[in-house]
């Protein structure tokens, strides 16, 4: 029986996708273009101010409001990794018409955007 592919070392897919990331501190979400993908994490272009370490929460095709930590950022990407595996096939899947994402609004994720959480 073949082994379970460790999770650090998935086998990642170029593609074009969006996907907008929800931070700590900011109202609303930021877009950003996807370059690569697998079940445990992302490659976005134009990362912006995000910071190694930080926390976000992603919105990707059909998968709304996945935690994913910031493990790298450099020369106009950033790695992001999620706190837990994903279909990367709802991940790919078109958005219905009109599909607007909310933000975090339950548990920790709500406390993501409150400046005064701990």
């Amino acid at each position: 029986m073949d082994s379970p592919v460790p999770l650090s070392r998935a086998t990642r897919t170029s593609v074009m996708l969006s996907t907008e990331l929800f931070r700590a501190g900011r109202a609303a979400s930021s877009p950003h273009r996807v370059t690569n993908i697998s079940e445990t994490g992302i490659c976005i272009a134009q990362p912006g101010d995000l910071i190694v370490g930080s926390v976000v929460v992603v919105t990707i095709g059909r998968i709304e409001q996945v935690v994913a930590e910031v493990v790298w950022v450099r020369s106009g990407l950033a790695g992001l990794r999620f706190q837990a595996p994903i279909d990367v096939a709802e991940a790919r899947a078109r958005r219905p018409a009109g599909y607007r994402s909310i933000a975090p609004s339950a548990g920790w994720l709500a406390a993501l955007n409150d400046p005064y959480a701990k």
